[in-house]
């Protein structure tokens, strides 16, 4: 993505968090597949918004909501839940709609929101803290415009606005992914990443478009 579009969404998300009142936040609910460069884009908008006017803009990652692996090893079935993880039912999507509440109707308050380490494999608690300062939030993840419940409270009464990113090369977004899942151990080779997409990515990756709400904009990646 452009240095100049990745500068035109932060002056239009300055400019629109201008246009209502100062208690009140712009939430900006950031969805795409997987691989679609939504958490990068998001850090990068942030990034601008925060170069214009100092720290006003938070991303929350949904990542964050991940349930642990101690609760995924504890389900019926265990080594499935493991394998599918990623898959919707295993997030805490409750506790990620009751916190993004939080952080629409707290803006005086401090919200503290969870992160997710990579290298530990399990979500971080408390990890961000989403400040009175923080204006705008970027709150991002594949499920932040499913349509149906809970999920569906964010994109409908919670967020301003709803960007879908969309991978200009859906090929290179492809080699993103399988690139990522041999770094990060979940696969040991080209082979496993593909296999790992596959039976896990692909199904959530279709799942989060074919109940996509209707996106506010689209941006090319």
């Amino acid at each position: 993505m452009s240095e100049s579009t990745v500068d035109e969404l932060a002056q239009y998300l300055v400019a629109l968090l201008g246009e209502h009142e100062k208690s009140r936040r712009i939430i900006v609910a950031v969805a795409g597949g997987p691989g679609s460069g939504k958490s990068y884009i998001s850090q990068l908008v942030c990034q601008a918004i925060n170069n214009k006017v100092e720290d006003i803009a938070v991303v929350v990652p949904m990542d964050g909501f991940h349930w642990p692996r101690s609760h995924l090893l504890a389900m019926e079935d265990p080594e499935h839940a493991m394998q599918r993880r990623g898959a919707p039912w295993t997030f805490d999507s409750e506790g990620f709609v009751a916190t993004i509440k939080l952080v629409r109707n707290s803006s005086s308050k401090v919200v503290c929101v969870p992160a997710f380490d990579h290298a530990a494999g399990d979500p971080v608690f408390d990890a961000i803290a989403v400040t009175p300062q923080h204006r705008i939030v970027l709150v991002e993840g594949l499920y932040a415009h499913v349509s149906e419940e809970p999920w569906v409270q964010v994109g409908q009464g919670l967020a301003d606005e709803l960007w879908w990113i969309q991978p200009a090369d859906s090929a290179a977004s492809y080699e993103r992914l399988v690139q990522r899942h041999i770094a990060a151990g979940f696969a040991p080779d080209r082979k496993g990443a593909e296999e790992r997409i596959a039976r896990n990515d692909a199904l959530n990756g279709a799942y989060a478009e074919q109940t996509q709400l209707e996106a506010t904009r689209t941006v090319f990646n």
